[in-house]
C-alpha cells in the first residue's frame, strides 16, 4: 500500500470515491451528486488531499483545505472527505496518520474532522477520541423550500 498526496493520475479515482461516499452516506440526508459542483470542490481541494493506493487502484482519500483558524494566524488543516472504500477500510487509519504527519512537517496546527451523523456516528466519535480529537461543533442542516 502507498499513500500520498493527489496527482493528476489520481483525479478521476479520487472523484469516483467521493461519489461513492455521496452514494453511501450523503443519500439519506436528501443530497445528491452534482457532477460539477463537485469537481469545483475537488479543484480547489485536490492539491491538499491525499490517496492510498493498493494494486496500483487509488481506493482511499482523504481531502481537505489548508485554512487560517478563526481566532488566530494558526493553519489549520480542515478535512472536507475522507473514504475509503469498503474492501480497503483497513487503510483509514494509516491515511489519517499520514496526513497528521504531513501536516506536522507543513507547520499546520489542528486538524478539524467531520462526522456524519447516521448509524456510525457513535463509533466514528469513538474513533476520533481514541485518536485524540475533542469535539468542537455540531453542525445542523435545514432544507428550505
Amino acid at each position: 500500500m502507498i499513500i500520498r498526496l493527489s496527482e493528476e493520475k489520481d483525479y478521476a479515482a479520487a472523484m469516483m470515491l467521493v461519489a461513492e461516499f455521496a452514494e453511501e452516506s450523503l443519500a439519506e440526508y436528501g443530497t445528491y451528486l452534482d457532477p460539477e459542483q463537485l469537481q469545483k470542490t475537488f479543484d480547489v481541494i485536490f492539491k491538499t488531499s491525499f490517496v492510498a493506493i493498493v494494486d496500483e487502484k487509488v481506493v482511499g482519500c482523504l481531502g481537505g483545505r489548508v485554512i487560517e483558524d478563526l481566532c488566530s494566524k494558526n493553519k489549520v488543516y480542515e478535512e472536507l472527505i475522507w473514504y475509503v472504500n469498503k474492501d480497503h477500510r483497513k487503510y483509514g487509519l494509516k491515511l489519517l496518520h499520514y496526513v497528521e504527519a504531513w501536516c506536522w512537517n507543513e507547520g499546520i496546527k489542528r486538524i478539524t474532522m467531520s462526522c456524519m451523523h447516521n448509524s456510525k456516528t457513535e463509533a466514528i466519535y469513538q474513533l476520533y477520541e481514541k485518536l485524540g480529537f475533542r469535539p468542537m461543533e455540531t453542525r445542523f442542516i435545514k432544507e428550505l423550500d
